[in-house]
């Protein structure tokens, strides 16, 4: 019998593969005119990202999407790739990234990787978006824990305002009623489980609203007939153009409230159908809070500035199908493999063959470099403090104590329930070195007890 959960395991299965794969070979550039460079502060970019995305979406962008060559400047392409994801996250704007690495260099890695071939790369993440994290089977089987009456609805469809700024812009054109700021609106498609399948092309917010952009999606294209896409009341007025110029479609594709005719008020069974709507359509709209949470490029709380609509579109997208991967990791509880992490080490490159990769592999991980360390702190004391004698006990690894490790300060953590982990940064150790520990490592609690509460402070 196909179930949720079954499914779920044939699209990691047949779509994600790359959690197996090793790190990609990059062929370096012929020429580079100055030595390898460190990016400032690397640390705080990488526990920033690791915070916000986790291991395995991070794996992903820098080995299928960021690292397919050598970009310029003389720094170690992982960094750069992680400056993309970290100016996404943090939402930092051109100049505030300067604390890291020159305005020019950061410049010159935005432009080359999202303009350099933005067809390619669009179609690459519309693919991903719409086959990683979902499937017509999967979708079908979700809907059937929808309330009634609404278990064929498999999507739900909203729009999304950004606030944004650009030279030259035609601010009243962008201007919203939602933010009150000139912006953006873009439509979201997202299944039952808030995964992104689709995201329409970014509009000025005032001259389009929902419904026109949901004419112009060419909606019959983007889902199968068994598909029913969820929309609030200001779509409307529209569906019945999508339906009627459409072989493909239906009215059965779509679900929404009943629209009110002037002087005929609601019947009962109106009524209540329009109240069941409007809480079934709240209980899914998870999907923008979310990506603001997460990325703090899109939480309005200041404007997105950009050159190009191409660059907004790109990374608006991407930001989307990382989540989706983010929310897969979490809820599949897919596990972290060694290789997944290697981006957090101190210095870890592409590198031009893949003995570098086989390299990392074999060598000991932070957690146990820290446990050989003390362990033999331990048997050298013993054996400094020996008596010298021939009753002198034979020392071995199994007679020294079990090392203990002083807390500093958590800083993150992954997993629900039983199977939460919290991410440890050592004291007397980089924060590069931290380590993911179970709640069953801790000789005591406080530390969880205090970071818990200044999670809920915050």
């Amino acid at each position: 019998m196909t179930t949720i959960a079954s499914e779920y395991s044939q699209l990691v299965e047949s779509g994600w593969k790359f959690l197996n794969e090793d790190w990609p070979p990059v062929a370096k550039a012929k020429y580079h005119r100055t030595e390898l460079k460190d990016i400032v502060d690397i640390a705080h970019v990488k526990t920033t990202v690791l915070n916000r995305l986790g291991f395995i979406p991070t794996f992903f962008f820098l080995t299928q999407v960021f690292g397919k060559c050598d970009y310029g400047s003389p720094y170690r392409n992982v960094e750069k790739g992680l400056m993309l994801l970290y100016a996404l996250v943090s939402g930092e704007s051109m100049s505030q990234m300067v604390r890291f690495l020159p305005k020019t260099t950061f410049y010159d890695l935005h432009k080359e990787f999202y303009l350099k071939d933005p067809v390619k790369l669009h179609s690459l993440i519309t693919t991903l978006l719409g086959t990683m994290c979902s499937s017509l089977k999967l979708r079908l089987l979700l809907a059937q824990n929808n309330p009634e009456p609404f278990k064929h609805v498999t999507l739900n469809l909203d729009g999304h305002d950004t606030r944004v700024s650009y030279v030259g812009a035609d601010k009243p054109s962008l201007y919203s009623y939602k933010l009150k700021k000139s912006g953006f609106r873009v439509q979201v498609c997202a299944d039952m489980n808030s995964m992104v399948l689709f995201v329409s092309k970014p509009a000025p917010c005032r001259e389009y609203n929902d419904g026109t952009m949901l004419v112009k999606m060419n909606i019959p294209s983007r889902i199968h007939k068994l598909d029913c896409i969820a929309l609030d009341g200001g779509y409307n007025g529209f569906v019945s153009q999508v339906v009627e110029t459409s072989e493909t479609v239906s009215y059965e594709n779509f679900s929404y409230p009943v629209r009110k005719t002037k002087g005929i008020a609601f019947t009962d069974v109106e009524a209540q159908y329009n109240a069941a709507f409007g809480g079934f359509r709240s209980s899914i709209e998870s999907c923008f809070g979310d990506l603001q949470t997460t990325f703090s490029k899109f939480t309005h709380s200041a404007p997105v500035r950009f050159a190009d609509e191409k660059v907004f579109d790109l990374q608006f997208k991407l930001c989307c199908l990382l989540l989706n991967i983010k929310r897969m990791v979490e809820s599949q509880k897919i596990p972290t493999e060694t290789h997944h992490t290697f981006w957090m080490q101190d210095g870890f490159d592409f590198q031009d063959t893949v003995d570098h990769q086989l390299a990392y592999e074999k060598l000991p991980s932070i957690k146990a470099k820290l446990g050989f360390g003390h362990s033999l702190q331990e048997l050298q004391k013993a054996f400094l403090t020996a008596t010298l004698s021939s009753g002198a006990p034979d020392m071995s690894m199994d007679d020294a104590a079990q090392p203990t490790f002083e807390v500093l300060k958590l800083l993150g953590h992954r997993g629900e329930g039983e199977s939460v982990e919290y991410l440890v940064h050592w004291k007397g150790y980089a924060e590069a070195d931290a380590t993911w520990e179970p709640e069953g490592n801790f000789n005591q609690k406080r530390c969880i007890e205090e970071y818990w509460k200044s999670k809920a402070e915050f």
